[in-house]
């Protein structure tokens, strides 16, 4: 072979050597940038022997540790892609991860073959928000079902719990009073009495508000609804501490159904105090001074025993209480009114420590004026 002939030879393999360096780079960058994680698994060993840089940030794991690591939780995918008529599956799979120990990825996989070898190709995508949204609707719609189960239940509940209830007066009549059957009578009268409260908060609950909106003062309607309840805290050493800010703007909304909210609030905080404590309930008005809107807030704050991290999440859910005599439908229905006020309810709980819940109502814009953040007026113990 002559040097020329050697040389363009030389030079032609070098070219193609080149191109393919460059479809190997191409292909490469496909793999890197797609937008999916992309394992490439051996079967039975389950060991990752490729992925892409998404799956590393996917898994939380680095690249370098990635490799090599054995996922049996392709098995499954393994037992689907060899059952399955289709050349390619979709399923969903559980992924354990330093930073999440119940990342839910939907798997797009399929076989390949290199090498003589039959390997897994699977596109993983992360959908856990996905079906922690789809959880919520799920239960939100089980809610709204048992809100009309309960109102059902309730109706049918009232004609027979009035006869119960009439029936037992009848024979408390005929029985010599400080016997053991009045005792167990007198018993079983208070627990007809607390079944129609919770028949009647369920039908509270359930039935459409009808709001009476008047422009009224809330430092009024504070001092009212302490005085209603002024029982409550008389069974415990409970000292009572008052801070309402002074010149407050007045506030749209139906006196009744906020007085219902504040002895809500109350209550549950006499109830949450053991023996001895203190309760504060302050008015101030807040100013968002991005968009200008001001509130009129309503803080009510106990010493009492708090509310757990996991419990916070559930205390707005209907028929969800702590209480031995509680029917866990004081505070959805405090959120509901409060919501149908165009406010918020905000809460911050510590245990041992004491709860805090918020009350927002905005201030019509007729009522605005220039006011500092908050505003307090001092303490005094009543």
């Amino acid at each position: 072979m002559s040097s020329r002939t050697f040389q363009s030879s030389f030079s032609s393999q070098r070219d193609k050597v080149a191109q393919l360096e460059k479809q190997l780079a191409w292909y490469r960058a496909f793999f890197e940038n797609a937008a999916d994680a992309v394992f490439i698994v051996q079967p039975e060993t389950w060991s990752v022997l490729d992925a892409n840089e998404y799956a590393s940030v996917l898994t939380g794991i680095p690249r370098t540790q990635l490799l090599g690591t054995s996922l049996p939780q392709f098995r499954r995918i393994f037992k689907l892609l060899t059952k399955s008529s289709s050349p390619t599956i979709l399923s969903e799979l559980s992924l354990d991860s330093p930073h999440n120990e119940n990342l839910m990825v939907e798997v797009s996989a399929r076989f390949v073959t290199y090498d003589g070898q039959r390997l897994i190709q699977a596109n993983a995508r992360d959908v856990s928000e996905q079906r922690a949204l789809t959880d919520r609707m799920v239960q939100a719609d089980k809610m709204v079902l048992l809100g009309q189960l309960s109102a059902g239940v309730a109706h049918e509940i009232r004609n027979p719990l009035a006869a119960i209830n009439l029936n037992l007066q009848v024979l408390q009549r005929k029985i010599a009073p400080e016997t053991a059957d009045a005792v167990y009578v007198q018993t079983a009268i208070q627990g007809v009495e607390r079944i129609a409260k919770i028949v009647e908060a369920t039908l509270d609950f359930s039935r459409p508000a009808v709001t009476n909106v008047q422009v009224e003062d809330v430092n009024l309607l504070i001092r009212s609804s302490l005085e209603l309840t002024r029982s409550t805290f008389s069974r415990k050493t409970i000292s009572i501490n008052v801070s309402l800010a002074e010149d407050l703007p007045q506030v749209a909304l139906d006196a009744k159904q906020i007085q219902q909210v504040l002895i809500n609030l109350l209550t549950n905080a006499a109830d949450a105090i053991r023996a001895k404590g203190q309760i504060t309930i302050q008015s101030y008005r807040e100013l968002i001074t991005r968009r200008g809107d001001q509130f009129v807030v309503i803080a009510v704050t106990d010493t009492g025993i708090g509310i757990s991290e996991d419990d916070l999440t559930k205390i707005f859910n209907p028929f969800f209480t702590r209480k031995a005599e509680g029917t866990g439908l004081g505070l959805p229905i405090t959120q509901r009114i409060i919501h149908q006020h165009s406010g918020s309810i905000d809460v911050e709980s510590t245990i041992g420590i004491g709860t805090t819940f918020y009350v927002k109502l905005p201030v019509p814009q007729s009522e605005i004026r220039p006011a500092p953040l908050l505003e307090r007026k001092a303490s005094k113990i009543i």
